[in-house]
């Protein structure tokens, strides 16, 4: 594999829209970290937004059941848009996958390529709970 996460690719067949498919590689380091930082800021946005009191009504409610399901999945940490745009590099759609594309995918598609992404970029820490 290298060490350059950009010769690290992966097409991968969409089972809910075949013959369709859609290259990826690996994130490397900086875009990994750039994922990190903004899905910290976005809980940060969230946090800021509902103020004091609520988050902490909201977390008196949470289970730790529910915490630990959160907790155990290895793409929580990481921003979905921000990972589809830098591990994104082809699909075989007749538009090329440039950010507005990204962001119109529907749920099960950007979650599906953002998983697989993950899977590619962390293959010990995202297989865990890529079925979900």
């Amino acid at each position: 594999m290298g060490i350059f996460a950009s010769y690290v690719t992966r097409t991968v067949p969409l089972p809910f829209d075949e013959p369709h498919t859609v290259t990826i590689q690996k994130l490397s380091g900086k875009a990994l970290h750039a994922a990190r930082q903004a899905q910290i800021a976005a809980s940060m946005q969230l946090v800021q937004a509902m103020g004091g009191a609520a988050i902490r009504r909201e977390l008196a409610d949470v289970s730790p059941e529910a915490v630990a399901t959160a907790e155990a999945d290895p793409t929580r940490p990481y921003d979905r848009s921000t990972v589809l745009a830098k591990g994104v590099t082809a699909w075989t759609y007749p538009d090329p996958p440039t950010i507005d594309r990204l962001d119109d995918l529907d749920e099960q598609a950007a979650d599906f390529v953002f998983r697989a992404i993950l899977e590619l970029t962390l293959p010990n820490g995202a297989k865990k709970n890529s079925s979900s």
